[in-house]
């Protein structure tokens, strides 16, 4: 794919693309080396173009997909506060203390909503 090439080419070559890397992974016998960046990668494009099409286009389109993405990481932090409500998890997991950072990091520049 190239910078040339028309999107709609892009668009077909990507999901055939997909296609195969997905049917390669079900053959796997272990899961390859930086497959969790491909998949957070595919996550972040797939509700980024879930937006944009939601959106539609013009001149107002950035700030609506600037708007769903927002409505979107509301809507997941929300799951995950009812998640964490629940008591069976462990104060230790590395994972947990990951997410508190992650949350922190993104909430700490706004002030907090102050």
């Amino acid at each position: 794919m190239t910078q040339e090439e028309p999107l709609p080419q892009q668009l077909t070559a990507l999901g055939a693309l997909l296609n195969e890397v997905e049917a390669r992974l079900a053959r796997a016998p272990v899961a390859p080396a930086g497959l969790e960046d491909l998949k957070n990668s595919v996550d972040s494009l797939r509700t980024s173009m879930w937006a944009i099409l939601a959106a539609g286009y013009g001149a107002t389109a950035p700030m609506r997909v600037e708007r769903l993405k927002l409505r979107r990481a509301i809507e997941s932090l929300r799951g995950l506060q009812a998640g964490l409500k629940k008591p069976a998890r462990h104060p230790e997991h590395a994972e947990l203390q990951s997410l508190a950072r992650a949350v922190a990091d993104q909430i700490g520049p706004t002030g907090g909503g102050k």
